[in-house]
């Protein structure tokens, strides 16, 4: 019975992810031609990673929602455990977001294009000249009010624990000058796990700690502040 409930789950999940993808893309697609912004197909992207956590029966739980600031933009700095971090956060930040994705998830048909429409930025990891490009495109998307989502760890954990931080993360929010958001993410690891395709519902919790502020006029340097925020995250990070 186990078996035959992670077939029909992960069966689901591919067959959902392909026919949202088609339609809900289409759509952001379109609306992406009058509101150059990406405002209108960001909003219908959230909509399509809502609808692939709640038709896989996965349960996102959020704790301090209150900490998001609604009237500016902020830079949430979260760790990363899987695949499902992208959905869980996008799909249930209230905010304006933008990501900074792989260059090649462009390409893919529909989901692609719908990046494109909501403004998320592109890059090259192997290509410094074009992650310098993605940096600057991610200061104005700031500057312009969007919200940005920053995985310091720079890839999914591979045994659950909690990586180091790169400092990437505190450049943009020194130069952005905007407030940083600790966000930790408990349960995605094991929905899809590094390697597999396999699907395994479970219970996401989102934690959203206060805000803090990396600039000059913050007494402590932007790399403690950057290890302060490590050290919220992995506070609050306790797998059930």
């Amino acid at each position: 019975m186990k078996y035959f409930l992670t077939f029909y789950h992960t069966l689901r999940f591919w067959i959902l992810i392909i026919s949202l993808s088609i339609t809900l893309g289409t759509v952001a697609v379109f609306l992406g031609i009058f509101d150059k912004s990406g405002n209108q197909s960001h909003k219908i992207a959230a909509l399509w990673s809502r609808l692939i956590c709640r038709w896989n029966g996965i349960k996102v739980k959020i704790t301090g929602a209150e900490n998001i600031l609604v009237d500016k933009p902020q830079i949430f700095i979260a760790n990363h455990q899987g695949y499902y971090d992208i959905f869980a956060l996008a799909g249930y930040l209230s905010v304006q977001l933008r990501w900074v994705s792989k260059a090649i998830l462009f390409r893919i048909p529909f989901m692609g294009w719908a990046m494109k429409a909501s403004g998320y930025i592109p890059v090259k990891r192997n290509n410094r000249k074009q992650s310098y490009q993605a940096f600057l495109k991610t200061l104005e998307a700031i500057k312009a009010g969007s919200s940005i989502v920053v995985f310091p760890e720079g890839t999914r954990s591979k045994d659950g624990s909690i990586g180091v931080f790169k400092k990437g993360s505190q450049l943009l929010a020194e130069r952005a000058k905007v407030p940083v958001v600790p966000v930790t993410i408990v349960g995605t690891r094991d929905i899809i796990r590094k390697g597999s395709i396999l699907i395994y519902p479970n219970v996401v919790r989102i934690i959203i700690s206060p805000y803090v502020t990396i600039d000059g006029d913050n007494k402590k340097k932007g790399g403690e502040i950057l290890q302060d925020i490590r050290k919220t995250i992995c506070s609050n990070f306790k797998p059930e």
